[in-house]
C-alpha cells in the first residue's frame, strides 16, 4: 500500500519539532546567551530560514520550549497532588520531586534563571514569560484550594493563587540555594517548610486569625 505523502501542515509540524529538539540541546550545551540561531538550525539540519519561518527568533523558540516544559511539569505535579492523601503529602511530595529534578540536572535550572534575568529586562518579553510562568502559580493554587476545602476552610477569591505564588517563590528560592551550595540545603527542608507553612496558614484562617485588613489574602472559615 502506498503511503500518503505528508501534508504541508504535517511537514511544518515535523520541522518545528526538530527545531525545538535542536534548541533544547543547544541551549543545554551553550546556555541561552551563547546559543545562536545558526547553531540551532544546523543542529536540526535546516537553514536559518526554516527556523525563522517557525519562530520569530531565539527568544520565541526558548519560550515555546518553556511552555512545553511547564505544561509537562504542571501535569506531573498535578498527579503528585492527586495521589496525596492530605496537605502534608502534597507539600512534601511536590517538594521532594523538585529536589530530585535539581539533583538530576542542576544546569537546567541555571539555564532557566539565565533566561528569567534576561526577560526581566525586556518589558515585552517579560510579559510573555510571565504568561507562561503563571501556570505554576495556578497549579499550586489548586493544590492549596483542594487542601483548604478538605480542612473545611473556604478561601476568598484569588487567595489560593496568591498562596500558590508563595509555594512557587519558595521552591525557586530554595533551588537557588541548593544549586549554589548543595550541602547546605537538606533535600527534605523545602517539603517540611511548605507543609508547616500551609498547615499554619489554613489553621489561622479557620480560627479567624487571618488579618482582615489584608484584602488580597482575606479568607473565612466555613462551618462544617
Amino acid at each position: 500500500m502506498t503511503r500518503a505523502r505528508p501534508t504541508r501542515e504535517e511537514r511544518k509540524a515535523r520541522t518545528r519539532g526538530l527545531l525545538l529538539d535542536a534548541g533544547a540541546k543547544v541551549f543545554a550545551r551553550r546556555g541561552f546567551h551563547a546559543a545562536s540561531v545558526e547553531e540551532i538550525a544546523e543542529e536540526a539540519g535546516f537553514s536559518t530560514g526554516a527556523l525563522y519561518s517557525n519562530f520569530s527568533g531565539k527568544e520565541d523558540l526558548f519560550l515555546a520550549l518553556l511552555e512545553e516544559e511547564i505544561a509537562d511539569d504542571v501535569r506531573k505535579y498535578g498527579e503528585i497532588f492527586e495521589r496525596a492523601r492530605d496537605l502534608d503529602e502534597q507539600a512534601r511530595g511536590g517538594a521532594d520531586e523538585w529536589m530530585r529534578e535539581l539533583q538530576r540536572d542542576p544546569e537546567h535550572f541555571a539555564l532557566f534563571i539565565e533566561f528569567w534575568a534576561y526577560a526581566a529586562r525586556d518589558p515585552d518579553l517579560r510579559r510573555k514569560f510571565a504568561a507562561r510562568f503563571g501556570a505554576f502559580r495556578e497549579a499550586f493554587g489548586r493544590m492549596v484550594e483542594k487542601a483548604a476545602a478538605e480542612m473545611g476552610v473556604e478561601l476568598a477569591p484569588g487567595v489560593a493563587e496568591q498562596l500558590g505564588t508563595v509555594v512557587n517563590a519558595l521552591g525557586n528560592g530554595m533551588a537557588l540555594e541548593k544549586v549554589s551550595d548543595p550541602d547546605a540545603v537538606p533535600d527534605e527542608l523545602l517539603g517540611f517548610v511548605l507543609s508547616f507553612l500551609f498547615q499554619a496558614l489554613l489553621e489561622a484562617v479557620r480560627a479567624g486569625q487571618f488579618p482582615e485588613d489584608a484584602q488580597a489574602t482575606r479568607a473565612r472559615a466555613r462551618t462544617r
